[in-house]
């Protein structure tokens, strides 16, 4: 029903797709897994009209006919439907205006709000959620029912009788049980089976195995921009199995990419004394949903001078983990931490930071740098205090010589890149401003460093000089807790490894004795050999 031939696609310096080929049948699941920035998102975004004829090459075709889809209301129009990780809902409209958007049914040139209100429970129905009042304003639900929502409207069936009804004859699912609860996702995974066999064409994107080999008739594995191969359920070709998944999802190309970085097996680490941070029992509650916890039972200790790493798949729980140790992340938590065998309950940033704690955060655009700030402000915005002076009958003053010798300090240590320290943070390259925020937090002087993706969206030469600074640090006796979806950079880095999956830690080793292949595998849901 839809196929592609030879799909590539690159951005500057990248080529996201090289060659790329695939087929959807209709009245199948099929599944598309890779790691991150295998290509996966790109092929979805060419599929749907994101990415719009005449920006790839090669050729997508639907039913026979070749698209030439200048958008993504083109594809939508012809059929194919995107349920995205990210929800595309208007939180202010109620659960039936979002279901029926673009499709709402008339009644002499008005909507029908009535009929509106019913077919939408009638969706929600075959979804398990009967109970569920179409009223209900969507930003006031959680994460996981809205992403019911979405799914509902992807699947709907206004009927015959409303001649802008829309049905897909495509859908492409992307990641799409990652906020839900496991009844939801058994709901969810029982409603594919139905439209499986009422001959919808489903492309499911997951980095889930077991829920993949439980749905998809046939498994397409991209690596590096390029399909490593398609297994099928019903061949008697390669092993339709999770392992033969994970060493093609392997690869060679991450390995490759580490050793020219430069960066050599982490060496054996002898803990000589007290954790500096000791976690025990740490469980977060889901902000999506309250029947269900971001991060489950979590334990660990971290000694001054150790690299733990924590490695894992999109929704493992990593970042949940790391924002609620600094009282970041916005949902409850429970368990017991301790600083320097000392109680410690995270509250914000800056408690964290009296407490010897600092993150820096995997979103570096969003919630890391101030892209229109100079350099030194990004540098010494978490730890102004200590540059203020105050003056009685005014307050406090800024001292701003000792400010710009702290940043010069920083930009030397951390050899960031920039004219000087007032060029916009925004106009470096995106190493340069991941060390910029390295460096705003060792300026509240640190005893645990939290470092989320650190690596991510930076060339080959900024990772080697990020992993330098890493070693460096934990030589010079400060604790890492190091969170990377790049797991071959967490198996070389550090001297101790957690892979966590569905918010749980699955397995600890230490460095060296987990190997790729097995990493992916547990962190995968796969079965570790």
């Amino acid at each position: 029903m839809l196929s592609a031939r030879s799909l590539t696609m690159e951005y500057p310096g990248v080529k996201a797709l090289n060659g790329v080929d695939f087929d959807l049948r209709g009245g199948e699941i099929h599944a598309l897994c890779g790691e991150n920035g295998a290509g996966k998102s790109t092929l979805i975004k060419i599929l749907s009209g994101i990415i719009p004829h005449g920006r790839y090459g090669g050729h997508a075709e639907l039913s026979g006919t070749e698209t030439r889809f200048s958008g993504p209301g083109d594809a939508l129009r012809a059929g194919i439907r995107v349920i995205h990780q990210e929800l595309a809902l208007c939180p202010d409209f109620n659960v039936a205006e979002n279901i029926f958007l673009g499709a709402e049914p008339l009644r002499r040139g008005l909507i029908d709000t009535g009929r509106m209100e019913a077919e939408a429970r009638r969706e929600l129905a075959k979804l398990g959620l009967p109970d569920l009042d179409p009223r209900t304003p969507t930003g006031s639900l959680p994460v996981g029912i809205r992403q019911m929502v979405e799914i509902a409207r992807a699947l709907l069936d206004p009927g015959n009788e409303n001649p802008g009804g829309r049905r897909g004859k495509v859908l492409i699912l992307d990641e799409p049980t990652s906020a839900l609860s496991a009844p939801e996702a058994e709901r969810l995974e029982e409603t594919l089976r139905g439209l499986r066999a009422a001959g919808y064409a489903i492309l499911y994107i997951s980095h889930r195995l077991d829920e993949v080999f439980r749905l998809a008739d046939r498994v397409t594995v991209l690596q590096g921009g390029e399909s490593r191969g398609t297994l099928s359920r019903a061949s008697a070709g390669a092993p339709y199995d999770p392992e033969t998944v994970v060493s093609w999802m392997v690869g060679e190309t991450s390995n490759h990419a580490v050793e020219r970085a430069g960066l050599s097996p982490a060496p054996t680490f002898a803990q000589t004394s007290e954790p500096v941070l000791s976690v025990r029992g740490w469980t977060v509650t889901s902000p999506a949903n309250a029947a269900r916890n971001a991060v489950e039972n979590v334990s660990f200790d971290l000694s001054a001078g150790e690299i733990l790493g924590v490695a894992g798949l999109m929704g493992a729980g990593r970042t949940e983990l790391a924002e609620s140790l600094c009282g970041l992340f916005p949902a409850p938590a429970r368990g017991e931490i301790r600083v320097d065998g000392k109680p410690y309950v995270p509250r914000d940033a800056r408690h964290a930071h009296a407490h010897g704690i600092a993150l820096v955060c995997e979103d570096r655009r969003g919630h890391g740098v101030m892209p229109e700030k100079s350099v030194r402000a990004n540098l010494t915005y978490a730890s102004l205090r200590d540059f203020c002076s105050r003056v009685p009958g005014f307050g406090w003053l800024l001292l701003a010589a000792p400010e710009r010798r702290a940043a010069r300090a920083q930009i030397d240590a951390l050899r960031v890149k920039t004219p000087d320290a007032e060029f916009p943070v925004g106009n470096l390259s995106g190493g340069n401003q991941q060390k910029t925020l390295i460096g705003r937090a060792l300026l509240t002087r640190p005893r645990v460093l939290i470092l989320d993706e650190p690596t991510r969206g930076i060339d080959v030469g900024a990772k080697a000089e990020i992993y330098a600074l890493v070693q460096r640090l934990a030589a010079e006796g400060m604790a890492v807790l190091f969170i990377s979806s790049e797991n071959e950079e967490v198996l070389r880095l550090a001297h101790r490894v957690l892979v966590m999956r569905g918010g749980r830690i699955v397995v600890e080793r230490r460095g060296g004795e987990l190997d790729l292949d097995e990493a992916l595998a547990w962190a995968s849901g796969g079965n570790p050999t």
